[in-house]
Formats: C-alpha cells, structure tokens, sequence
C-alpha cells in the first residue's frame, strides 16, 4: 500500500513524515496492547470502530495516549511496554499457571508444573480456592495483552532421541 497522505511525527526523537494510515494503525494497536485505551462497551454495535468503514470511518481517538505512543522508541513508552508485559505475565502465571512458563526448564519441571488433579484444567484458574476477590483484583491489575515470550520453556530438557543425529 502506497500512502502519499503523510502526517508530521517522530521517531527516535527526531521528525519524520509518516503514512496517515500506518501511523494511526500503529498507534491503535500499540494503545491496545499497551492498555491505554478506554473499556469497549459490551454492546458496541454503536462503536465507531465496530461499523463498516463505508459507512464510519475508523476513531483514531486523539489524545494524550495517541501523542504518548508517537514515538515508538522513545524510554517512556519502552519502560511502559516493559513494565506491562512484566507486570501481566506475573499475573498470569500466578493465576492461571500459564504454559509454557520459563521456570519449567525440563520435562519433569512440566510434570510438577501441570495440575494434580483432573478436575482442574490447564490454563484455568490455578487455585479454585482463591477468594473471587482477591481473582478480581489481580485481573484488574491487567493493561494490555502484553506478556513476555517464554524463551527458556524447556530449555534444558532432551529433545531428542538419544544416538539420533539432528541438523547433521
């Protein structure tokens, strides 16, 4: 897609003329997954954002959020981004002991990882015993849908079959 409509802006501190439309696509999806924008209702059938684009054209929804995400290089929104994803991944291992996890590095880590009984279910609520509370308050500590990848899953487990030859 070639976007000759350009828009004063920055990057890396510094002036730049980007495309109207990557610009406000990227600055809506990064306030989405940094959770800077406002709860959609439950019904947003009268959502600007929710209609065909012939019939509304998409609400950038200008603000200090829209100039905070500007530059996407900037420290501010890097410590942002970090201590987003930091924050929500702690949330979700402690509530939901999400899989895969960096703390299981083998396969018997995986084993004492998994729930012990079949009634709960991997990726549910961890402890059912948890007051729903105190589940509450955690979720609501939430921003965002950023998570950091989970690099070292099985890091240190045998993959492969002992004698087999791999990538020779």
């Amino acid at each position: 897609m070639e976007d000759y409509n350009t828009i004063d802006s920055v990057m890396d501190g510094k002036p730049f003329k980007a495309g109207h439309h990557a610009v406000t696509l990227r600055r809506l999806l990064w306030r989405e997954h940094m959770g800077l924008l406002p709860a959609q209702p439950l019904d947003a059938s009268d959502d600007a954002n929710a209609q065909p684009v012939d019939v509304c054209p998409n609400d950038i929804m200008e603000g200090p959020e829209y100039e905070f995400v500007a530059d996407p290089l900037s420290d501010q929104v890097w410590n942002m981004w970090k201590d987003n994803a930091t924050t929500n991944t702690q949330i979700f291992r402690h509530l939901f002991r999400a899989d895969p996890d960096d703390n299981v590095k083998t396969f018997d880590d995986y084993e004492a990882f998994l729930p012990r009984h079949k009634k709960f279910k991997q990726g549910h609520l961890h402890d059912p015993f948890m007051p729903a509370q105190e589940v509450r308050e955690k979720l609501d500590q939430i921003k965002g849908h950023l998570v950091w990848m989970q690099l070292d899953f099985l890091c240190d487990a045998e993959m492969a079959e002992r004698g087999l030859q791999v990538n020779a």
